[in-house]
């Protein structure tokens, strides 16, 4: 149920997404689908739609790219993953695609360690490659093996904020930038929002502290230090894990993971509430250090505190102490400590007076 309300919003983001290509110039705009109900949606939005109806598994991006590269005859590439970019605006898109249109043996992205959007030329440059699996390494081989220059972007909320869990759909709910296609379906989810709005309030709070975990950038902690009231009490580790391969390799290895181990969930809880107000949990580090093998209804119901839904019996429990904890925590995944508290905390500027 969580995975097909999570797809209903992912599918509302691609045609947000649609439109405002269209508003930043883009005029061959090409959308790939396993969705019937997606390639139906989008027959009156003069794109093109290839509807892949079996898909193989395991699926290997980087090979799905290279045939629809080569099957549509592209010559200058913008990719971006289905759930990227729901708070994008379409100067941003034209920025990028005047990049492209003006330079050659180029690429850009929004995360160079752990993308969902890449932009590169010439498209025929995946020819020369050893295609990755999944898109979050695809820019360290245009860089490595491809030989393309690298052109940074500059790190923009609409840029990093992506949809990967179900807390960074509760989190894109109260932002004004949102699509119209993406807040119609978010409006008719059922979900409890008040752990979401308990954060946001704390990270106003000058009185207030919050811990936050999990694969932190240095640049999201300046952004946080210099538009945050509350303390911080930030720990990072294992990122790039997925891009470096590190959690398919079962070789993530988390302190806080052994802090958990050591003292049992629910006084790990109750150590964090000795420390903050408040937690946000990027809780998939801790997962692959536990070496769960959780499916992805498993951990968005962790995610959305829902207990019943939850098959794996050691994640049930370690959920449940995080929903009795005495403080609010908030889980999720890498995006929840990227984008998200950038979306949260620039929601909230925007709800002061002018």
């Amino acid at each position: 149920m969580l995975e097909s309300q999570m797809q209903m919003v992912r599918q509302g983001m691609v045609l947000d997404l649609v439109e405002r290509a269209r508003e930043a110039g883009f005029t061959h705009i090409l959308v790939v689908t396993s969705y019937p109900e997606l390639a139906l949606g989008l027959e009156d939005a003069a794109v093109e739609v290839v509807l892949d109806k079996e898909i193989e598994r395991p699926f290997h991006f980087g090979q799905r790219l290279r045939d629809v590269v080569e099957g549509c005859q592209l010559e200058k590439v913008l990719y971006m993953g289905g759930a990227a970019a729901p708070l994008i605006s379409s100067g941003e898109l034209q920025y990028m695609r005047e990049i492209l249109e003006q330079n050659e043996e180029v690429f850009l992205t929004n995360n160079y360690y752990s993308a969902d959007i890449v932009g590169f030329t010439p498209a025929a440059a995946l020819g020369r490659l050893n295609l990755p699996a999944i898109d979050n390494a695809l820019p360290m081989v245009l860089s490595n093996e491809g030989g393309l220059r690298y052109v940074p972007l500059q790190r923009t909320l609409g840029l990093n904020f992506d949809v990967d869990t179900p807390t960074d759909v509760l989190i894109m709910a109260v932002h004004p930038a949102l699509g119209s296609h993406t807040r119609a379906a978010v409006e008719n989810l059922d979900w409890d929002f008040s752990r979401a709005e308990a954060i946001k309030e704390l990270l106003g709070n000058p009185m207030g502290e919050l811990v936050i975990y999990g694969r932190v950038g240095p640049n999201l902690f300046q952004y946080l230090d210099a538009n945050t009231r509350c303390r911080l009490r930030l720990y990072s580790e294992e990122r790039s894990m997925k891009a470096l391969g590190r959690d398919a390799r079962g070789e993530v290895k988390a302190l806080m993971g052994r802090l958990v181990e050591e003292l049992g969930f629910a006084a790990f809880f109750r150590f964090l509430a000795e420390l903050a107000g408040g937690a946000v949990l990027d809780t998939r580090v801790l997962f692959e250090h536990f070496h769960w093998e959780l499916s992805a209804a498993d951990r968005f119901a962790s995610d959305l505190g829902r207990l019943e839904l939850i098959s794996h019996g050691p994640l049930r429990e370690f959920t449940r102490a995080a929903l009795e904890a005495p403080i609010p925590v908030l889980l999720g995944g890498h995006s929840l400590v990227a984008g998200g508290l950038w979306a949260m905390i620039d929601a909230g500027l925007k709800d002061l007076p002018a």
